[in-house]
């Protein structure tokens, strides 16, 4: 099996409120936007965003740094380095490869996993086949989303407005994990995984830029979203996946100790969970404080919530102010993600053991008894 031996994320300096946002968009077209409406309806009250000078690869490499300093192993032991997100540098060759550069991986094979929101945990598929079948024996898997750059800031009317909001909600982030495989028969690792995809629903969510399509045409370089149908999308088809997987390791909804769903809106990952019939209490939530962070959402998740629960230690608190570099380590018990339109669960089972953090006073004022430098 593939255990996870260290995970990282970074988020950019740069928060832009929800307060913020309906500034710039008065600032651009005049139009003015409900107050309160996009925290109302989404629960997303910050978001991050990159400084000029900072590509995707810069924002997967610090994750990287982290995730491979809180595993504790050199960058020459990592023979297979995915970049899995939404974003890139260029359009050609892939992003792993100004990655692996930056990051001096040389040693390992390289290339992109790009599925929409489902990239990172398509990337984890992909690095948990090769250390299953033995072509990898350390696998990097890094996420490094600029989101903010497809915000339609143009919007002059409430027919702009409800194509758009969604883009309103999006973060940038950086994300990775280390995976190893775990040749001790313990019960660690990932267990089993459920993927379905529904090709019909791509026009749900788009960007539409940048292929054969529409090449490089400015109007199609923004993200747009049929909101209401990709939830009821969701609502239709993720459950059965869940039902699904639970089942193929004898589960019930109610054994779940994390759910690390990618997060949309604050409604709908809740409701998601009850839907699954899972605990809302399980659902670890960073929407609200650092938006949609596409295929950053799950890993950051893993890095910044439960910190609460004694059972499961995921640490660091994404509401804690600009952390740059802050290494996390997690370890939980079980735990399940889910997203449409790509629907992909991951069952994942480890031991709770000791916590390591970045070292800063967070780690003491939020109950960590243990804290060292990375």
């Amino acid at each position: 099996r593939s255990c996870f031996a260290g995970v990282g994320y970074y988020l950019p300096e740069r928060t832009m409120t929800t307060e913020d946002v309906n500034r710039r968009i008065f600032e651009t077209t005049g139009f003015g936007v409900n107050n309160g409406i996009i925290e109302r309806l989404t629960g997303v009250r910050t978001r991050h965003y990159r400084a000029n000078d900072e590509q995707s690869s810069d924002l997967a490499l610090n994750a990287a740094i982290c995730a491979l300093d809180q595993a504790g192993i050199d960058r020459e032991e990592v023979d297979l380095l995915i970049f899995a997100a939404c974003s890139q540098d260029i359009a050609e060759p892939a992003t792993a490869n100004i990655l692996q550069e930056k990051l001096g991986c040389s040693k390992a094979q390289v290339l992109d996993v790009k599925n929409a929101c489902n990239s990172f945990l398509n990337g984890v598929d992909v690095a948990d086949s090769h250390l299953r079948t033995g072509k990898a024996r350390c696998a990097l898997i890094a996420v490094g989303e600029t989101l903010s750059l497809t915000v339609d800031w143009s919007i002059r009317s409430s027919e702009d407005f409800r194509p758009r909001i969604a883009g309103l909600t999006l973060g940038d982030a950086g994300a990775a994990v280390v995976l190893r495989a775990n040749d001790v028969d313990d019960g660690r690792g990932i267990l089993t995984t459920r993927f379905r995809s529904y090709g019909e629903k791509w026009r749900l969510a788009t960007v539409l830029g940048g292929g054969s399509m529409y090449r490089f045409a400015d109007e199609h370089s923004y993200f747009r979203s049929a909101s209401q149908e990709l939830r009821e999308a969701a609502y239709e088809l993720i459950p059965g996946v869940v039902e699904e997987v639970l089942d193929s390791v004898g589960w019930k909804p109610g054994d779940i100790d994390v759910i690390c769903a990618h997060q949309v809106t604050e409604e709908m990952v809740l409701d998601m969970a009850d839907q699954c019939g899972c605990r809302k209490q399980a659902v670890v939530m960073t929407v609200t404080d650092c938006g949609n962070t596409a295929a950053a959402s799950r890993q950051l998740v893993r890095c910044c919530g439960g910190a609460q629960r004694p059972e499961v230690v995921v640490t660091d608190d994404a509401r804690n102010a600009h952390p740059r570099r802050q290494g996390a380590s997690c370890r939980w018990r079980r735990g399940l993600q889910r997203r449409c339109h790509s629907a992909g669960v991951v069952i994942h089972a480890t031991r709770c053991t000791q916590v390591r953090r970045s070292c800063s006073a967070r780690c003491r004022s939020n109950g960590f008894t243990e804290c060292r430098s990375s």
